[in-house]
């Protein structure tokens, strides 16, 4: 089943391992080059909606445990990595290292389906996977702040107008941790607990400090390059990651009647369903429908009201990370309405 692609990935990668070299590059020329590329000679689209009714048992199986055993496959694939990092070379490793990076980005989507679920397998996954990508309160944020504020002043990964993507990624990182420990300070001072207590219920405590405790097994576990190994891979998903969350809702602010922003429509997310980028990432181009319904991935509809990207997020994100290229692809497909400056009001419109 296509919604099996991203699997495809880690055969890549076993093959770069076995024959080392730059063959350990085929998961970044799969992605960044082999991918966009079907989708621009095919020109397919990710459009068929199908009821949850045209799933077997089987099938639905089948699609629950994809975003599983991809996040478990990821962790099992970069420890393997640290432990005999030591017999790549320099240049193998900096290959292996942008492999990563581009798999733990895919990650990222499926932890993102994976933390929506309910269930406590789910639950447990997302908990382990986001603290292994080194983002323990993406929970947090994502579903208790993003979802509610999406296209406010007051989201931190709502990306304004005319706002480069370093700028972005330096004031959501920041924003996003500060907001979640706001968030649980909120929550706690609510239930009236005093200060002990308090610390103990606060989530982002030992959401610290098993990051702490992470950083110190790997290092214990690979030493200091294989810590350092770690960390630029988890650069690498981070940008990537924020580069998506900066291309999905980018100059695209509700209004405001009388103090109270607009409920949260189609118009607000930008979709891409470019058919095979699609597929490698758990249908994460289905944004706004995403945001509009608790569906999981392989039920995504499309949305008529949506903007839609021109290119799908692999090529997107080589053109966010040119601003000047981006903004004079994206400035023009802005409405005006919906458009919000740094510096302005929200009801007015930034420079091109």
């Amino acid at each position: 089943m296509l919604c099996c692609l991203p699997q495809l990935l880690f055969i890549l990668l076993g093959l770069g391992v076995y024959f080392r070299g730059y063959w350990l590059l085929l998961p970044v020329v799969f992605l960044l080059l082999v991918v966009p590329l079907l989708d621009t000679v095919t020109g397919w689209q990710d459009t068929i909606a199908l009821p949850k009714e045209a799933f077997s048992r089987a099938d639905i199986f089948l699609l629950h445990w994809n975003t599983r055993v991809y996040v478990v496959l990821y962790m099992v694939a970069v420890i393997l990595i640290l432990r005999f990092l030591n017999q790549f070379t320099v240049a193998e490793r900096a290959f292996l290292l942008a492999s990563c990076g581009l798999i733990a980005a895919v990650g990222f989507a499926a932890a993102h389906e994976i933390l929506h679920c309910r269930g406590k397998l789910d639950q447990m996954l997302q908990k382990i996977v986001t603290a292994f990508l080194f983002y323990p309160h993406y929970k947090l944020i994502h579903a208790q702040s993003h979802h509610a504020l999406v296209g406010t002043v007051a989201d931190k990964n709502t990306a304004w107008m005319n706002e480069g993507i370093y700028l972005y990624i330096f004031r959501t990182i920041p924003q996003s941790m500060l907001r979640c420990w706001e968030m649980e300070a909120t929550r706690i001072r609510n239930r009236g607990l005093s200060f002990w207590p308090g610390l103990l219920e606060n989530r982002m405590v030992p959401y610290a400090v098993g990051q702490i405790v992470l950083l110190l097994a790997l290092y214990l576990f690979s030493g200091f390059w294989g810590l350092l190994f770690y960390l630029g891979h988890i650069v690498v998903a981070h940008v990537v990651l924020e580069s998506v969350n900066y291309i999905q809702h980018y100059g695209l602010m509700r209004k405001q009647h009388d103090g109270e922003y607009e409920d949260t429509a189609a118009e607000h997310s930008w979709d891409t369903y470019h058919f095979f980028s699609s597929y490698v990432s758990f249908r994460v181009g289905h944004h706004s429908y995403h945001h509009l319904s608790s569906k999981p991935y392989y039920l995504l509809a499309t949305e008529p009201k949506a903007p839609k990207l021109p290119v799908g997020y692999f090529w997107a994100i080589t053109v966010v990370l040119i601003p000047p290229w981006w903004r004079h692809v994206m400035n023009p497909r802005l409405e005006p309405q919906a458009a919000w400056s740094k510096g302005e009001s929200p009801q007015q419109v930034g420079a091109g």
